[in-house]
């Protein structure tokens, strides 16, 4: 059947990826083994019955059903009714593609498994390009082992390819901050870009961006202005504004975006961002997993704190007290990992600080978790979304891991 055949070939080209990435950057080779072996071994599970990851069961078998009725529909159907900034684009993108090649339960999840790999070598790539080899094995086996990540990667789910474009957006964005590539910011707006039409919250890189090209701009153009402006300077200064204004454009698209579980910026609401902010801590937090009340409601106006403890549960939770079945010790992975990354991140804060592109990260990394953080109120809601991050997140802790002990062969 010709789509088991490409499910099949998906799986082989993603080893046939992790060999050559594996021969371009020895380091690489083994994390992304490790990598290909744990997400088979989940697969396995999964496909089995034996351990149905979180989303399995409801999100994932919801975005299956919807590409398998898109696949079914006529070609100018499907053309007229393209579900912009909408979760039902990826949905509809696994449809037309599904045309091609033949229908498969299985063919947003091979997808993924192949994307997957993708994020752990990126963020390995960008690790090695800010902090050298020992800190990239490390970041790339953080990546290759954190459970939450690898579910991400056997569902079919939008995460994981959102989270690639995202990161890859990243790769290009360092490498022009740190004046490697001259149209770096372009690649990096484009691809950030193709993350947004896949998951709108990730319109709060664009916030990141736009953030730290104003800071850029008027730190170059009023405090650092040099005496000889040569073309090249012009022309990066004429990019940055033109950037600037695109992203500030990609935020208030469309007459404002709702940025799923997080805030609606730009739109054309009476109330705007404020009253978007004060919306979400008015809900009560609802599921098993709930937030407790004294974090999930309050007015952030008079009660300040609100903000940065909901910012503190996003991204640590959950704690002993939020442990109300067995399944929530699996999220005690998740809360252990992110204590360990905010302490690596304060023990390399000195390098952190130092670096140009690792400026340029830190704004995009507040502006996304609190675009995400704000519009969270449950424990398992909160490591869905703050797993899209994660990447970042390690790449920033990976400034200290170059005290960690590991041994390399020789090339």
């Amino acid at each position: 059947m010709p789509e088991i055949t490409f499910v099949f070939i998906l799986f082989v080209l993603t080893a046939v990826y992790c060999l050559w990435m594996g021969t371009r950057h020895r380091w690489l080779l083994w994390p992304l083994l490790i990598a290909y072996t744990f997400r088979l071994f989940l697969f396995a599970l999964d496909y089995t019955r034996i351990f149905r990851p979180p989303g399995a069961t409801a999100d994932a078998a919801r975005f299956v059903s919807h590409a398998q009725h898109y696949a079914s529909r006529d070609w100018q159907s499907l053309f007229d009714n393209i579900p912009l900034w909408h979760s039902s684009y990826y949905a509809w993108l696994g449809g037309v593609i599904q045309k091609v090649v033949g229908e498969s339960s299985l063919f947003l999840l091979s997808t993924n498994f192949f994307f997957g790999h993708v994020v752990v070598a990126v963020t390995g790539i960008i690790s090695y390009q800010l902090w050298g080899k020992r800190a990239a094995v490390v970041a790339a086996l953080i990546m290759a082992l954190y459970p939450f990540g690898a579910f991400n990667s056997i569902l079919a789910m939008r995460e994981e390819v959102a989270i690639m474009f995202f990161l890859m957006g990243l790769y290009f964005y360092v490498r022009w901050v740190a004046g490697k590539s001259l149209l770096g910011l372009l690649w990096g707006g484009l691809l950030f870009g193709v993350a947004v039409l896949l998951h709108p919250g990730w319109v709060s890189a664009f916030i990141g961006v736009a953030a730290y090209l104003f800071y850029f701009l008027y730190r170059n153009l009023f405090i650092d202005r040099p005496r000889l402006v040569t073309r090249l300077y012009a022309f990066k200064m004429l990019l940055s504004i033109g950037m600037l204004a695109f992203s500030l454009g990609m935020v208030t698209v469309g007459g404002g975006i709702n940025l799923g579980k997080g805030i609606e910026v730009g739109g054309a609401s009476e109330e705007g961002i404020g009253g978007a902010i004060e919306q979400r801590f008015s809900r009560e937090a609802l599921g098993g997993s709930a937030y407790p009340g004294f974090i999930a409601q309050g007015n952030p106006y008079t009660q300040p704190w609100l903000i940065p403890a909901r910012v503190v549960y996003f991204h640590f939770s959950p704690f002993p007290w939020d442990i109300r079945s067995p399944r929530h010790l699996l999220g005690l992975v998740s809360s252990v990992l992110y204590w360990f990354l905010a302490w690596r991140v304060y023990r390399g804060w000195p390098q952190l600080k130092a670096r140009e592109e690792c400026v340029a990260l830190l704004f995009i990394f507040g502006a996304v978790t609190f675009v995400f953080a704000i519009g969270v109120t449950n424990v398992g809601t909160a490591i869905r979304h703050k797993t899209k991050l994660l990447g970042l997140f390690v790449i920033l802790a990976a400034s200290s891991f170059t005290s960690f002990r590991v041994r390399f062969k020789r090339k």
